[in-house]
């Protein structure tokens, strides 16, 4: 966003507020917890809300920021609650630092968009209280707008996010049997294909960690609190932010390009948590198998295409061709099966196996259509 110096600093000021909010009503419930046993909800702390805007300092805020940092923390419990049920690590909520808390949320009813003309051009946005600001667009909002919002990054940029409900996803696409494939995710490959065609692992924190080494001993060797420290946190921040954004370019190309090319992709269902508490942590976050799935699955469902996760036990030792199971150890790269006489690369193999346990997934509908 295009900002004045005394708008960034007036969104500074509601981001502070905000952040101000949200641990004042956590503490509150925490303390009306401990003494009365007394659960405080969202709609209680709203009302408390109306009478705290009765001071200037919180009048002069848009109420629906306020009220949006009141909305995050009843989520925040309710996320907490639904963890303990299902047995998961709870998370109790907790209170925000400045670098924790960056963003506030308007409804779609409180901000007036005007798009520019084409994309990348310069658009208005109406914000209440502070008047139009300008924005640049990458593309235009498809279907009605939800909600807006302010986030600023670790560089100190300010962006907005429009929120738009776009419908009902398309139907899916008859599954034609030339246009579907597994995939075995890996760290020497980023990913093989049912067909044997490997997309290459760009591996781009490793080809970034002298540039970060090198800011991160600047940052260390710096006095905390001095405009030197900070100046050379962003240059750390603009480093880690290279490399975020190389990969998630990566991840959104092959994606993209996957769907063009299959109607049906079947993929492990992978741990990647758990994964990625391993010896081999620091590969398993360079690849980010998580955020790639999490893409392709957005891609596919606005596609009409089949994305279906099977469960990846025995997809290594299993021969895609006849069945049987040959345990292989990390090293064995090749597979060859001593009972029909396959010999075919290990991850290939694989792929095949997670393509076979696919298939046999899909939706009726789509079986029908395809046989």
């Amino acid at each position: 966003m295009r900002l004045r110096a005394c708008e960034r600093a007036e969104f500074e000021r509601w981001l502070c507020q905000c952040r101000e909010i949200y641990n004042s009503a956590l503490h509150q419930r925490r303390e009306a917890w401990r003494r009365e046993c007394r659960s405080v909800r969202f709609a209680e702390q709203c009302r408390q809300l109306t009478d705290l805007r009765q001071e200037m300092e919180f009048f002069a805020v848009p109420v629906a920021i306020q009220q949006n940092a009141l909305w995050r923390l009843s989520c925040a419990y309710e996320s907490f609650f639904r963890r303990c049920k299902s047995g998961q690590v709870p998370g109790f909520p907790r209170f925000r630092s400045r670098h924790r808390y960056r963003s506030f949320t308007f409804p779609a009813r409180s901000c007036n968009v005007i798009f520019g003309p084409q994309a990348r051009a310069s658009g208005l946005i109406k914000v209440p209280k502070l008047g139009r600001l300008r924005f640049r667009h990458h593309r235009f909002a498809v279907g009605t707008l939800r909600e807006v919002t302010f986030f600023q990054d670790a560089r100190q940029r300010w962006f907005v996010q429009l929120t738009c409900d776009v419908g009902e996803a398309p139907p899916k696409r008859t599954v034609r049997p030339d246009r579907v494939t597994g995939i075995d995710l890996g760290l020497t490959s980023f990913a093989t294909l049912a067909s044997g065609e490997e997309i290459s692992n760009p591996r781009f924190y490793k080809r970034g960690h002298d540039a970060l080494a090198r800011a991160q001993r600047a940052l260390s060797a710096k006095k905390r609190g001095s405009n030197s420290r900070r100046r050379a946190r962003q240059r750390l921040a603009r480093a880690h932010e290279h490399v975020r954004n190389q990969r998630l370019d990566f991840h959104r190309k092959t994606a993209k390009s996957l769907v063009e090319r299959f109607d049906l992709i079947a993929h492990e269902d992978l741990n990647v948590k758990g994964l990625a508490g391993g010896m081999l942590a620091k590969s398993v976050h360079d690849v980010g198998w998580a955020q790639f799935l999490a893409i392709l699955h957005c891609k596919a469902e606005e596609a009409g295409v089949h994305v279906i996760a099977v469960d990846p036990r025995g997809t290594t030792s299993t021969c895609s061709r006849c069945g049987h199971v040959e345990p292989k150890s990390l090293s064995q790269r090749e597979h060859s099966c001593s009972m029909c006489g396959l010999a075919v690369g290990r991850d290939h193999n694989s792929a095949l196996e997670v393509l076979a346990r696919g298939l046999r997934a899909v939706p009726p509908s789509a079986a029908e259509a395809s046989s």
